[in-house]
């Protein structure tokens, strides 16, 4: 336990840590695909289209740029079956979360007017620009929500349209990984000297792709479909502590964080007249590649003192590398827009998120998921800036993200010698709000 902690310990000196997928799918790019649960494929018409599907920036008639925060909070319910074992459940609630996104969606002029668009996007967390966080195996906590929030993401993408009926776009996602080549420390026992100390570590850019195709047959229905490549963060920590006279001990900790699966989303939008915009979305995620969350430690002890012992190979040890055992889902989002008013617009919107994580009934594996059904509410007013400082309308967007995760058991043998989790049930509420001003050009 303590040389786990070390290897922790040695990770939080570069990053504070998450588990899961990127904010941009939990909780939506900016008020307006938040208030229409994210059904955007083909219904995007600003700059989270970076995200949502880039070909639809080709068809940019102006540039536009927003920024936004985001807020989360979760009610959960973690109850223990059975009484008489102890549920260690300092995770059963995920903290928090909070951020500012900031978008900006670029109209060319001249000839590529109205058919080539740049975006950006950046979603910046308020507490850690990103969090690594792997629980212990023991210790129930969210899959999804207890840390998955908390990271820096950035996404930039250019869209063409090719002709009026036929766009496409591509883009790129941008993370890193953490990887040190070496941690190395010399001590001396007997006199209670620290001989050496050298790190060498860095953090590593990755880069996965957004591709996207948009289809409008007539100007009322548009359809639309993206892939986004899988994205995480891979940590690698090598140490090793030289014990002057005695021997050596080197351990590794490493994993992978901040996992979000090869997506591919499709969708359809339809304007039943110049007011009101219906939207559908389809999102397959192809989670049964996850990899293990939890963390793996190697122990490794040598020299020639503790090979006399015959110690150097009895105490080497290997954390167990539990499968996660994942299944690919298909989320569904459905959206509306309505223009009620030349200043307003009310949005919509609901979502069913199946869960890709098994029952939690196997040793060495905690982790609460269930399938998650959600409603939005938004809405957008625009006015006439009354400093004068801009010539159009500013427009004030927010949304209201209500999101209800299932009750689940997680069924524990208690009869297993190796089981030290009592059988449990959870659920929770969630409870979110987005709001911001976006400026069109």
């Amino acid at each position: 336990m303590k040389t786990r902690s070390l290897g922790l310990a040695a990770a939080a000196l570069f990053i504070a840590g998450s588990a899961v997928a990127d904010p941009f799918s939990l909780h939506g790019f900016g008020p307006r695909s938040a208030g229409m649960a994210g059904a955007q494929t083909a219904a995007g018409d600003d700059y989270a289209s970076t995200f949502y599907n880039p070909s639809l920036l080709g068809g940019a008639k102006r540039t536009s740029i927003g920024l936004y925060f985001n807020y989360l909070t979760m009610l959960s319910d973690v109850r223990t079956q059975n009484t008489s074992r102890a549920l260690d459940c300092v995770y059963c609630k995920a903290p928090d979360t909070a951020g500012f996104g900031l978008g900006a969606q670029f109209a060319f002029g001249g000839k590529a007017k109205e058919r080539v668009g740049l975006g950006v996007g950046v979603y910046f967390p308020t507490s850690h620009m990103v969090r690594l966080f792997v629980p212990d195996p023991k210790r129930p906590y969210w899959y999804h929500h207890n840390s998955n929030a908390t990271r820096l993401a950035m996404y930039a993408s250019l869209g063409v349209k090719i002709i009026d009926q036929i766009s496409i776009g591509a883009g790129a996602q941008v993370f890193a990984d953490l990887i040190a080549k070496h941690t190395d420390v010399a001590v001396d026992l007997f006199s209670k000297e620290v001989k050496g100390r050298e790190l060498d570590a860095g953090l590593f850019t990755r880069i996965a792709p957004v591709i996207g195709l948009s289809v409008a047959p007539i100007k009322q229905l548009r359809f639309g479909v993206t892939y986004r490549g899988e994205m995480k963060l891979i940590f690698e920590i090598p140490a090793s502590v030289d014990l002057d006279g005695i021997g050596a001990l080197g351990f590794v900790v490493k994993g992978i964080a901040h996992y979000s699966p090869h997506t591919i989303q499709f969708g359809a939008a339809y304007d039943i007249d110049e007011k009101f915009t219906l939207a559908l979305d389809g999102e397959w995620g192809l989670w049964s590649l996850a990899p293990n969350p939890y963390m793996a430690v190697v122990i490794d002890l040598s020299g020639k003192t503790l090979t006399a012992l015959g110690l150097d190979k009895a105490l080497d040890l290997q954390s167990l590398d539990q499968k996660a055992g994942f299944v690919d889902t298909l989320n569904v989002r459905a959206g509306f827009e309505w223009k009620a008013h030349e200043r307003f617009k009310l949005r919509g919107g609901g979502y069913v998120r199946p869960t890709p994580v098994p029952n939690q009934k196997a040793v060495g594996t905690n982790l609460m998921d269930s399938t998650t059904v959600g409603a939005t509410v938004g809405g957008d007013v625009n006015f006439d800036d009354p400093l004068k400082l801009f010539g159009h309308p500013l427009h004030l967007e927010f949304t209201g993200h209500f999101g209800f995760i299932l009750p689940r058991d997680a069924a524990k043998d208690l009869g297993d010698a190796f089981e030290v989790v009592p059988p449990y049930t959870y659920s929770a509420t969630l409870i979110g709000l987005q709001a911001g001003f976006k400026y069109e050009f």
